[in-house]
């Protein structure tokens, strides 16, 4: 990527402009405030700093520059990101760039979304036509207003052997590449090619983006199979798209959740009855990656699949993509043998459908439901049966607080000590460990409820405060760089932000872009955006940073002292003599440390 030309772009995109367009803000001080378009919130806590050209919301903590925003805010990457900024501020993508971005995979990629967007009209103009009559008449009897045909591309793929394939050839297109995406097929006999789809209702499958990479085909009758999908290519892959995510990712990001169907229809039902925020996965099972592009927008997902043991067995293959992302996962019940679709255009259908929803039980609720309705709980065997079910999503469980709260929930369910439990986890998760690896690893009680979250000690926040001032004040940049290093910081996250403070030279004046250009994870940007639009300490900044580095110092200090204590011990241990110059260092910082006020 060309440096140069980016912050080109930057220096043109002003950010309160750019966000503007997405966020009403007002004057407050010396930034602009309103609400976050990343979460839910009835008071402003999102900031906007022209001076430093950055975003930080106090309630989610996101934040970053411009680049940074709209990455979030449209789902693309950098490069769609610099792309999509040039063009707002008229500035032309150099032939550089645009070569290195065309390489042959990604021309292959361009010719395909060129295809798919012409085969989506073809299939549209089928279904207003005459021949689009038996569709639009199922459509009819299902409730779909044409508005919602519109806006979701649906279509209809004529009941004729090669009607896409004339339309393909007139306009000149590869007919190997309408085969690789799906479009058409070729006779193994004949040679000859022949459509994919015929006599059917056509769904329209976009990505994130609005782009058109493939579709699906079902039956207009009771005809085998229902559906036809395309096939997996160089745009399509089932473990990254969602249904319908592209129209609905704005009302997923004001409302703060997502409804997980499983069906095209479903979704459409759904849209119709203003849950606007429901996407269809892919199949009956989702990817991490799936579960990453929803993470974008919301931190809770409600699955409301299909009420039968295929739907239930769907739920459970989702739970290990969700394990740890930071998308809470809750679990619509329906009726008997309904899924949405069925419940919505029921008699009563939004008010049942509000009510399921809002009775929604935890992932591991509805898992530990589950194990007691298959194992007789009143029974010693059936109580081991039903903890070891669910032993896994406890311990996987990272929150202390909520795994202690899992532990006393099933003890009080099946009339066992809570110590009884904990001690059943750690067997099976002995037994895990021994199975995947062949080693016993040892448990402790941290391991079950008992961890304790990292204390915010002097030497902590002074670590915070020394890179705020970095950050922010081109003295306190200038003596840090002199007198730190990155080992003066131990906490991880902190440390890899000084790192990249440190390795910059502090004469260039770019600190804040460097930071948020070379941020290795979202967490690292989030906390650094936090450091740079923050208040600075009350009082001298000089003196708070001459303050920090003292704390920083005297840490140092007593980290050695320890280790020289530990060096000496080691040879008194095995009778050997120990250097006058480490009994002197260690003398020498002992009597600096008694001297020091702290």
């Amino acid at each position: 990527m060309d440096d140069g030309f980016a912050e080109r772009v930057r220096a043109e995109a002003d950010i309160v402009e750019i966000i503007s367009g997405y966020v009403t803000l007002k004057q407050q001080g010396r930034n602009l405030t309103g609400l976050c378009p990343f979460h839910e919130e009835r008071t402003p806590s999102f900031s906007v700093s022209p001076e430093r050209q950055l975003y930080y919301c106090f309630g989610c903590q996101q934040g970053g520059d411009v680049f940074n925003f709209v990455m979030q805010t449209e789902g693309l990457t950098f490069p769609e990101a610099l792309r999509f900024l040039a063009e707002r501020v008229g500035l032309e993508m150099p032939e550089r760039i645009q070569a290195n971005q065309s390489s042959k995979g990604q021309r292959v990629k361009e010719y395909l979304y060129r295809l798919g967007e012409l085969a989506a009209k073809f299939y549209g103009n089928e279904l207003k036509n005459s021949r689009g009559a038996p569709a639009r008449q199922y459509l009819k009897q299902r409730g779909i207003p044409e508005a919602i045909q519109k806006e979701y591309r649906l279509g209809y793929a004529p009941d004729s052997w090669n009607a896409m394939c004339r339309m393909l050839e007139s306009r000149g297109v590869k007919m190997k590449a309408a085969e690789l995406m799906g479009l058409v097929k070729k006779h193994e006999e004949r040679g000859n090619y022949y459509d994919a789809f015929r006599n059917r209702l056509m769904f329209t499958i976009t990505d994130f983006q609005g782009r058109v990479v493939g579709f699906a085909g079902r039956v207009l009758d009771d005809g085998q199979p229902k559906y036809i999908n395309s096939p997996e290519n160089p745009i399509f892959s089932k473990g990254t798209i969602w249904y319908g995510l592209d129209r609905a990712r704005d009302q997923i990001r004001r409302r703060n959740r997502v409804i997980l169907v499983e069906g095209y229809m479903d979704v459409l039902a759904c849209v119709i009855h203003d849950w606007q925020e429901t996407v269809a996965s892919m199949g009956t099972s989702v990817s991490s990656n799936q579960v990453a592009l929803l993470g974008r927008y919301t931190g809770n997902a409600f699955v409301a699949y299909d009420a039968d043991s295929a739907g239930t067995e769907a739920v459970l293959r989702s739970m290990n993509s969700f394990t740890g992302t930071g998308v809470d996962l809750r679990v619509v019940s329906l009726p008997r043998d309904m899924d949405p679709d069925d419940v919505l255009n029921s008699e009563g259908g939004e008010e049942l459908f509000s009510k399921c929803v809002e009775e929604a039980v935890t992932f591991f609720n509805f898992c530990w439901n589950r194990a007691c309705d298959r194992h007789d709980v009143t029974k010693a065997e059936g109580k081991a049966r039903a903890l070891r079910d669910v032993a896994p999503i406890i311990n996987a469980e990272e929150d202390s607080v909520v795994r202690a709260d899992r532990i006393r929930d099933i003890a009080d369910s099946l009339n066992v000590p809570q110590e009884a439990i904990k001690d059943q986890l750690r067997r099976l998760q002995n037994m895990e460990s021994k199975h995947k690896d062949g080693t016993d690893r040892h448990n402790t009680k941290e391991n079950y409820g008992t961890r304790r979250p990292q204390q915010k000690s002097a030497a902590w926040r002074a670590e915070r405060q020394v890179l705020q001032l970095m950050l922010l004040r081109t003295e306190c940049l200038h003596k840090g760089c002199e007198m730190l290093s990155e080992d003066d910081f131990e906490d991880e996250l902190h440390r890899r932000i000084a790192r990249v403070i440190l390795e910059g030279d502090p004469a260039r004046g770019d600190v804040n872009r460097r930071v948020l250009s070379c941020c290795e994870d979202e967490e690292q940007r989030r906390l650094a955006a936090q450091f740079m639009m923050e208040d600075l300490p009350p009082g001298s900044p000089e003196k708070v940073f001459d303050d920090c580095i003292s704390v920083l110092s005297r840490r140092g200090q007593q980290r050695r002292v320890g280790e020289l204590m530990a060096i000496i011990s080691g040879k008194e241990r095995r009778g050997e003599q120990v250097p006058s110059r480490i009994l002197k260092e260690q003398m020498q910082l002992l009597l600096e440390l008694k001297s020091r006020k702290v």
